[in-house]
């Protein structure tokens, strides 16, 4: 499985960070009564911001393992998670993919933005 590259950051910016787990109860109204719930399934996806600041000699670094390892987002790769560090397998979720922004005028650094959803 490919690994997000050791050249790249690997923590996040703190500033935007959030967890969004997925639901997995199911809820069913009732003709009266409170609604009925089950669970969906046992384990759920969880989608995480991640950002971080690149260099301009990190972003083709950032760009060939995206449309070369990843095949431009479709496939799964492994990253430290931005809150425990622990390995975890993910998915790019959204669209567009990533976005890369300058910081600052005069630009020697840009902002990756990208949404990872956690694979169960």
């Amino acid at each position: 499985m490919p690994t997000w590259p050791a050249s790249l950051p690997q923590k996040t910016l703190a500033a935007n960070y959030n967890e969004a787990p997925q639901s997995q109860v199911l809820r069913s109204p009732m003709d009266s009564g409170p609604a009925k719930t089950r669970r969906r399934f046992t384990a759920a996806t969880m989608t995480v911001p991640f950002e971080c600041h690149l260099t301009l000699d990190q972003i083709p670094t950032f760009e060939a393992f995206y449309s070369d390892e990843i095949a431009a987002g479709a496939l799964p790769f492994d990253i430290p998670h931005p809150r425990t560090g622990a390995t975890v397998s993910v998915l790019l979720k959204g669209d567009p993919p990533y976005q890369l922004a300058p910081v600052g005028a005069g630009a020697t650094h840009y902002r990756l933005s990208l949404t990872l959803e956690i694979q169960p």
